[in-house]
């Protein structure tokens, strides 16, 4: 699939990116609430698959994590929105060569690599999607 970009016409106009930044710190939070969702319904099996228990964990969760998980999200949101932005995409295209990337030299079983590069996968699919809309409707 190929992808075709419009370049803006001016540099001014270029670095003067103008974001919906109610839309973005929405998707913000829905991509915080994805990750929680996901490892709801995939914990059981990302925990076997790591050859784990919830007690083993248990005591790893501290909020600099969540606040970690946080940061992030508003990174990949910004990040994402300022692309659509300034690329200007007419088409959606997606490459996701992290998921090789990832585990390319672990021996990591197929089952957990797509329950840990799932959840960023769908956070930024739909990320993109209602930034991209948006910008088509604007």
């Amino acid at each position: 699939m190929q992808s075709t970009f419009r370049r803006p016409n001016d540099r001014k106009t270029f670095v003067n990116t103008k974001i919906n930044h109610l839309a973005v710190w929405i998707l913000i939070v829905v991509y915080f609430l994805i990750g929680w969702g996901w490892y709801t319904i995939f914990g059981e099996k990302w925990l076997n698959l790591h050859a784990r228990t919830m007690t083993d964990i248990e005591h790893t969760h501290n909020v600099g994590a969540y606040l970690l998980s946080f940061v992030a999200s508003i990174v990949v949101n910004y990040t994402l929105a300022v692309l659509i932005a300034r690329t200007n995409p007419e088409s959606v295209w997606c490459e996701y060569a992290t998921i090789s990337v990832f585990s390319a030299f672990e021996t990591n079983p197929w089952p957990l690599i797509c329950i840990d590069m799932g959840r960023p996968f769908l956070g930024m699919a739909i990320s993109g999607l209602v930034l991209g809309a948006w910008r088509k409707g604007a």
